[in-house]
């Protein structure tokens, strides 16, 4: 019989069906190949080869008592028969079999034929859209808004901006050209030796498992955050690091960039001296963000810190908790900053700091522990609009906390948050006396973490300024 060759995975439909006539016309239907392809049956109905004896056709009500003597040698014959017949169709059920997987192979390859015309339709459709003729500045407006919210942007074949080049290449050509889409870079090491990887364009490489690779990995991992920092064509970078790459890496990928730098975010937990690598030589900096530090490495830290350009504006050095002799260890930069954010540990290092920072507009300190101190003198800074204070009271802390506000007159203040971390107290009369004394725009009070809004006296606060909004816990009370 007639079969049909799988190989080469390449069928036509005239095969197939001749194939198939050969099978069904020797069993009486009829394959009609016209548009439908339908399988007709003859007027005649197929009932297969005759199967009926002389023994069947008696009856045999018991069969230890057969109406019929049985002959061997005609039952012998019959058996033959039988099996002849049973191999005949066996060959032609197997025939069948591979006809039907012709045909499934052959659906297939029509079916993926189909969803590459549909996409091909598709694809040739959009040309006609008004979208693919829009003018590279109204293209440009859309992709910044594609841009993830995120302040620091990971690297993602999935997210925008490397998704904008996936699309097409006027796409890619307009997002590869656009500096503003490559200005803001999260860099995190991972480093894997698959030699598959596509290398023509930037490859995310995740999280550090902290193994030592060899300089072909590590240059791989340099060129694929290179592609994307190149983008920025001379812009101003912000850039995080939230793991420890090797000191080789970070002077490879950064020695280019330097000059760039204008906000850096680092999390070295262990490594706080590779941070010289990183702020020794960044003349356009003006943030600097660090997350996480051992108390070890608190000293070098400060000794980088106070090494940083007159360009400098916002520093948040959370993790430092620094008394009057560690704020004085970050002079001269003080004198640069509008915003801080720090840990201090006595009142008088609150006051020694802003007096450092002449031109401070912002101001967030986290209180572990204000141990008592000596009266403080008065003191007036005329720039500070928003203080926040993180707070963990004790009965010590909350009597430190009533000095210096005693001690101090805020004129321009118009923004104030304590965020307790524990329920405790707060100084709310030497907080209602500071803010009397300093005549300041108040125009927001604001209490969250484990503060009770019946231990905020709001009415007062109002009195006192009639236009305070005062917030507790998200709730705003006039």
């Amino acid at each position: 019989m007639q079969t049909v060759s799988l190989k080469g995975n390449i069928l036509l439909a005239s095969d197939i069906i001749d194939a198939l006539q050969n099978i069904v016309s020797a069993n009486g239907f009829i394959l009609s190949a016209n548009n439908n392809y339908s399988l007709q049956l003859r007027s005649q109905v197929f009932m297969g080869p005759a199967l009926d004896t002389p023994y069947s056709r008696a009856s045999i009500p018991n069969i230890n008592h057969p109406a019929i003597e049985p002959n061997s040698k005609s039952i012998s014959a019959i058996l033959i028969e039988r099996q002849q017949q049973l191999d005949a169709v066996l060959c032609e059920i197997s025939g069948l079999e591979t006809v039907i997987d012709g045909i499934k192979n052959f659906h297939q390859q029509l079916t993926g034929r189909k969803e590459k015309i549909i996409q091909s339709m598709t694809f040739h459709k959009g040309l006609e859209s008004s979208l693919w003729r829009l003018p590279t500045e109204v293209l440009s407006q859309i992709f910044h808004r594609c841009l993830p919210e995120d302040e620091y942007l990971t690297p993602s074949p999935n997210l925008a901006p490397m998704l904008l080049t996936r699309i097409c290449r006027p796409w890619r050509n307009v997002a590869v050209d656009m500096p503003s889409l490559w200005c803001r870079l999260h860099v995190e090491i991972d480093v894997r030796s698959e030699d598959d990887e596509d290398s023509s364009d930037i490859v995310w490489v995740g999280p550090v498992s902290g193994v030592e690779v060899d300089d072909r990995i590590w240059q791989q991992v340099a060129f694929c955050y290179d592609s994307w920092l190149k983008r920025s064509q001379g812009r101003p970078l912000s850039l995080a690091f939230e793991r420890s790459p090797s000191t080789k890496f970070l002077g490879s990928l950064l020695q280019p960039y330097m000059n760039q730098i204008s906000s850096l975010s680092i999390h070295f937990p262990r490594q706080a001296e590779r941070l010289q690598l990183l702020l020794k030589d960044v003349p356009a900096l003006r943030e600097l963000v660090v997350l996480g530090v051992e108390p070890h490495g608190i000293q070098n830290m400060t000794q980088y810190i106070s090494q940083l350009p007159s360009t400098m504006r916002v520093l948040d050095v959370i993790p430092l908790s620094l008394d009057v002799c560690g704020v004085s260890s970050l002079n001269p930069i003080w004198a640069h900053l509008t915003h801080v954010k720090i840990s201090l540990r006595h009142p008088d290092a609150f006051l020694h700091l802003i007096n450092l920072c002449p031109n401070l507009s912002s101001l967030t300190v986290r209180v572990a522990r204000f141990y008592e101190q000596r009266t403080l003198g008065p003191f007036t800074h005329t720039n500070i609009q928003s203080l926040c204070i993180i707070y963990h009271m004790t009965t010590t802390t909350t009597s430190s906390l009533a000095g210096l506000f005693d001690a101090l007159s805020l004129p321009n203040l118009r923004v104030l948050e304590a965020c307790c971390i524990y329920e405790c107290p707060w100084p709310h009369e030497q907080l209602r006396d500071l803010f009397a004394r300093s005549k300041c725009p108040l125009e927001r009070l604001i209490f969250s973490g484990r503060v009770m809004v019946k231990d905020v006296p709001r009415t007062e606060y109002v009195a006192l300024i009639p236009s305070l909004d005062v917030v507790v816990n998200g709730i705003a009370y006039k």
